[in-house]
């Protein structure tokens, strides 16, 4: 048995051929050129096709191009798309619809609805249940009563104060 004196890096190296060596026993009849055996040459020539047909475009062809950005254009028909998506859609609003669609919560406060309300007798169940707490505790305010509590104790004070 020989042994190899292995040392450095040169010694990886020449058991890697050796290896590929001993695999060419396994692959016979492969073919020796063509693919695989020659890298790519950029100095070749490189393929041309020839057409057998006419290429021209035909004489009454119009064809016009746009100056836009593509970028900028493709913005422009992405929002012309939500925006016909935006009238058409039913059900979830989108975000932009819901700003533009946004009722304020507090009513303005003018002269002739406060009036009106400081001088009614009194408020039905329904009208108390559908007013806001802060409401609520606005009006508990301008009759000098407690603001305090949560909205079932706001009405039952509120109604108390108007029997």
């Amino acid at each position: 048995m020989v042994t190899e004196s292995t040392s450095g890096p040169a010694s990886g190296t020449r058991r890697a051929l050796a290896n590929l060596a001993g695999a060419s026993e396994f692959l016979p009849g492969l073919p020796s050129r063509g693919n695989f055996t020659v890298g790519f040459n950029s100095n070749m020539d490189a393929r041309t096709h020839m057409c057998l047909h006419d290429t021209s475009p035909p004489e009454d062809q119009i064809i016009k191009t746009d100056v836009t950005n593509i970028l900028i254009r493709s913005l422009q028909l992405n929002k012309q798309r939500s925006d016909t998506k935006e009238q058409t859609t039913k059900g979830k609003r989108t975000p932009t619809r819901l700003l533009e669609s946004k009722v304020p919560s507090k009513r303005l406060n003018t002269g002739a609805s406060s009036s009106r309300q400081g001088s009614s007798s009194g408020f039905s169940d329904q009208t108390l249940q559908s007013l806001t707490v802060e409401r609520l505790r606005a009006l508990l305010k301008e009759r000098g009563l407690s603001p305090k509590g949560r909205k079932d104790e706001l009405i039952s004070r509120l109604k108390s104060h108007e029997a």
